[in-house]
């Protein structure tokens, strides 16, 4: 197979990265002003990014709070190192529900994608406990895939 290019990812290529099992990461903003980052599972539908945090959660307690949020996917392991960056507006559409209607629905789609056909027992388990549905709306979204953009590339001739 060969390498793809280094540099932006498509629309296409941005859906096709989110449609993989990539562990992301958000970041809230605490109430003291400092930042806080969480893995999760999300949900890319090619306009908006779904998340059901936890009612409890450190995470969904600050973005109750300040909805504006980063969430970071990146393929760690591959040696293209693609990476995707959602830098948006959340939104609670539901909850603290259990695990019912839309929610489940995405939580059933998430967990084939990470899990396999079984996800959804594991989701299952515990579709009794409150979470929330939250839709990120992208402000910014920026990707890359490959070596170093030329911007970062400083020589000893350069400094």
């Amino acid at each position: 197979m060969l390498a793809k290019p280094a540099g932006k990812l498509t629309p296409a290529e941005i859906d096709e990265f989110l449609a993989q099992p990539i562990i992301a990461r958000i970041g809230t903003v605490k109430p003291d002003g400092s930042p806080h980052v969480a893995a999760m599972w999300q949900q890319w539908d090619g306009e908006a990014m779904w998340v059901i945090p936890r009612s409890r959660s450190s995470w969904y307690e600050n973005l109750s709070k300040e909805p504006r949020v980063c969430i970071l996917c990146a393929d760690d392991v591959n040696p293209e190192h693609t990476r995707v960056t959602v830098e948006g507006i959340a939104e609670v559409v539901e909850g603290p529900i259990a695990l019912v209607g839309r929610t489940k629905e995405i939580a059933d789609e998430m967990a084939i994608r990470y899990m396999g056909p079984d996800g959804p027992t594991y989701a299952a388990k515990t579709a009794d406990r409150l979470r929330y549905l939250v839709k990120v709306t992208p402000t910014k979204i920026t990707s890359w895939r490959g070596e170093w953009h030329p911007r970062y590339i400083v020589t000893e001739s350069d400094a």
